[in-house]
């Protein structure tokens, strides 16, 4: 297979997953911010965590559209500092699949360079 056919691919797989990563977060967190939860309760690093599990991600790969390299820094880098402020998460392997599509990118993103 060419290079060319490769990051092709490889742009088109982080697009599509990056489409379904950002459309799950978004009912998610949705769906949780009208539920009937006690928000007054949570702690600083839970806060901290749900902006960076949700939005670093969502913010990361919305920017991926038009900056690839940068989008996928910004969702691996969230990912990266969430499993840094609740290790406890980093064992999930469903959470860390969301930095799949910030990968790809990056991939793409230094490919593309050469």
């Amino acid at each position: 297979m060419s290079k060319k056919r490769t990051l092709k691919i490889i742009l088109w797989s982080a697009r599509i997953l990056g489409a379904l990563v950002i459309i799950f977060l978004l009912m998610m967190t949705i769906g949780e911010l009208f539920t009937d939860s006690n928000i007054t309760a949570i702690s600083t690093s839970d806060a901290i965590a749900l902006l960076l599990f949700p939005g670093t991600i969502i913010l990361g790969l919305l920017l991926a559209f038009k900056w690839k390299g940068l989008g996928g820094l910004i969702t691996v880098g969230g990912m990266i500092c969430l499993h840094i402020i609740r290790p406890d998460l980093a064992s999930s392997v469903l959470i860390s699949a969301f930095a799949i599509p910030g990968l790809l990118y990056i991939i793409y993103s230094v490919w593309s360079k050469n």
